[in-house]
């Protein structure tokens, strides 16, 4: 079972959190929601949704169990008209089988952090997006424009996809979900700082959540900060193969390389089984 620490923080501009976790470390399984919606209906799809996405996680694919807060979070829309319209973003985490596999919907997002290097794993839902993808816009000018927090997809309004990544765990591996509270307000760079710092996990919260409020805090704040361990990460062959890769070996290598790992298993067999014979 992953170790781990997680908080959220209301900001220091609203008097009210409409961020929302759920965490099943037991089963590997992290979420963080961001809801929508004005006082109550925002905190109240961001409930529904994460508490819906951590009973569905383990039923089957992870984007299915987002799809079923999706599906959650629009019945309990139209069961209340003082609720309609309300929505949340979602972003959730589940380590199994030395592999992390994040699915999100809108800004709320997901980082690895391997040997001090944080690299983002999951790619916003947004408005700024699509333009850069378009050519329609600039990255210099993303973080000036004026319609740079609108967010395409959210649960609760239309026909959402979720978008999914995986990847392969080392040891030491650190895995951070965050809502855009944090990220509005710290960089990459400055959350990079913040855990190469190595703290221990409830004191890197900790700090990030300081940090976000310092800069501002014009936005509820919730973190998950997860650290792997030798029983969450990969197989050794995994870990080989995936060195091989990150050396830029090309793929036309691969299966030579299992072939021959496959090949000194046998002979290695075959030599135990001679010694033991002539015994």
């Amino acid at each position: 079972m992953p170790t781990f620490a997680a908080d959220t923080h209301p900001g220091r501009v609203y008097d009210h959190n409409e961020d929302a976790l759920a965490l099943a470390p037991e089963r590997g399984a992290f979420v963080i929601a961001d809801g929508m919606g004005g006082h109550a209906s925002g905190e109240v799809a961001s409930r529904i949704a994460a508490d819906a996405a951590l009973a569905a996680i383990g039923n089957g694919g992870l984007s299915d169990a987002l799809l079923a807060a999706h599906r959650a979070v629009t019945r309990a829309a139209a069961a209340d008209a003082s609720r309609a319209g309300m929505g949340s973003t979602i972003v959730a985490a589940e380590i199994a089988d030395g592999h992390a596999r994040i699915a999100w919907v809108g800004d709320s997002r997901g980082y690895l952090l391997r040997r001090g290097r944080l690299t983002r794993l999951t790619r916003d839902h947004s408005l700024m997006n699509l333009l850069l993808d378009r050519a329609e816009v600039d990255a210099a000018d993303v973080s000036r424009h004026p319609q740079r927090h609108v967010i395409m997809q959210t649960l609760g309004h239309g026909e959402p996809q979720p978008a999914e990544v995986e990847a392969r765990l080392r040891a030491g591996d650190r895995i951070l979900l965050c809502s855009d509270g944090l990220t509005d307000e710290l960089s990459d760079d400055d959350i990079a700082a913040i855990l190469r710092e190595k703290l221990p996990l409830r004191a890197a919260v900790a700090r990030l959540i300081e940090r976000a409020l310092a800069k501002g805090g014009r936005d509820n704040v919730s973190i998950v900060l997860i650290e792997c361990g030798r029983s969450d990460a990969a197989s050794l062959y995994e870990r080989a193969l995936l060195r091989m890769r990150e050396a830029r070996l090309g793929p036309m290598w691969w299966p030579a390389i299992g072939g021959f790992g496959a090949a000194l298993l046998a002979a290695i067999a075959v030599w135990i089984l001679k010694s033991w014979m002539t015994k």
